[in-house]
């Protein structure tokens, strides 16, 4: 591939990018940009083998590498990438920035730009022969945090591997609030619901974020210390209490993915390998 494109395709993802940031606001007053910056973004890899192209083992591998050479990127807070219990294929790339600034300049580094094209099918077109790896666009979504409980998402404290079964849950949950409903009275209710969860057993930390370019819409982040104390919680009073008052001022159903803490290693069928 051109070193030409390359260096077009990382100029458009950082002009996108910085215009989303631009645009956040508009519709709840606050403030375009606050550090540090979270970046989210959904991985879907097909479940394919053509010829002798592993599909799932191709992508994880580049996304691994990414992963690593990033951590060293001026500004990066963390770097974590979560599996999907439900679909081994699919993760949510988790990285966090000190500021917007450290991100774009992320973004435009040779590791990232190389990132995407190893595994991104989606114009710019890829190399003669080249049809791998992933079902839909990467999607990048950039939010700002509005308050963290417990251990900090960026410590490097927050465990893999606690509890009887070994395997810490990670969770991210998209809530969308109408935007000429009452998003506001929506984040609070969020940051009160939030405030109880951090109290609850095996809870070890639950972030809120609001994303840049669309204020009514939010995302929690949370570690427990099992999926069982975290089913516990969904069953509370406290959580269908919570539930209950925010079902009108949704414009969709809560998103919860239950994830596991990616490794070095991707088994096809099963997924990754807790470090």
């Amino acid at each position: 591939m051109c070193v030409s494109l390359r260096r077009l395709l990382a100029i458009t993802v950082v002009f996108m990018l910085s215009a989303a940031a631009v645009d956040a606001g508009d519709n709840m007053g606050e403030p375009p940009v606050r550090g540090p910056v979270f970046d989210i973004t959904h991985f879907d890899v097909i479940p394919s083998t053509e010829g002798d192209v592993d599909f799932q083992q191709t992508a994880y591998s580049a996304l691994f590498h990414y992963r690593d050479a990033s951590t060293s990127d001026p500004g990066s807070e963390s770097f974590r990438v979560v599996n999907w219990l439900l679909a081994s294929n699919h993760s949510q790339i988790i990285d966090v920035w000190r500021s917007l600034d450290e991100f774009e300049a992320h973004l435009a580094q040779p590791h990232s730009v190389d990132f995407r094209f190893a595994v991104q099918v989606q114009p710019p077109p890829p190399p003669p022969g080249f049809n791998c790896c992933i079902g839909s666009p990467i999607d990048d979504r950039q939010y700002s945090q509005v308050i963290s409980f417990n251990t900090p998402w960026t410590s490097d404290s927050l465990p893999s591997e606690v509890g009887p079964d070994k395997s810490a849950l990670f969770v991210v949950t998209y809530v969308d609030f109408l935007v000429d409903g009452d998003p506001i009275k929506g984040r609070d209710n969020l940051v009160r619901y939030g405030s109880e969860t951090s109290k609850a057993a095996g809870q070890l930390s639950y972030t809120v974020l609001q994303q840049f370019d669309r204020p009514n819409r939010f995302a929690a982040l949370e570690v427990w210390d099992s999926e069982a104390h975290y089913n516990a919680w969904q069953n509370d009073p406290r959580t269908t209490n919570f539930v209950a008052d925010v079902m009108p001022l949704l414009g969709s159903p809560l998103d919860h993915r239950l994830n596991i803490l990616c490794g070095e290693t991707f088994a096809d069928g099963t997924g990754c390998i807790a470090p």
